[in-house]
């Protein structure tokens, strides 16, 4: 046996899939980048285009200072 069997009897083996992990860890860097070139792209909007979203200025800046990695999901446990 080359790998630990879980008790449901699949067996779990992170060499079955070596590119996965580097996969993983590309999307999350993709999506922690565009999740913080978009937040920052809040504070350029005029405010005009602050309320067609229903922000307000003050609003736009506190997304804006959230640190990338810093999710909705992650609020509510999941991920």
């Amino acid at each position: 046996m080359s790998s630990i069997e879980t008790i449901s009897g699949r067996p779990i083996s992170r060499l079955r899939n070596p590119g996965g992990l580097a996969r993983t860890a590309f999307r999350y860097l993709r999506e922690w980048f565009v999740r913080r070139r978009t937040r920052l792209e809040l504070l350029e909007l005029s405010d005009a285009a602050l309320e067609d979203l229903g922000l307000t200025r003050e609003a736009a800046l506190a997304e804006a200072m959230r640190p990338f990695w810093d999710t909705e999901s992650r609020r509510k446990g999941r991920y």
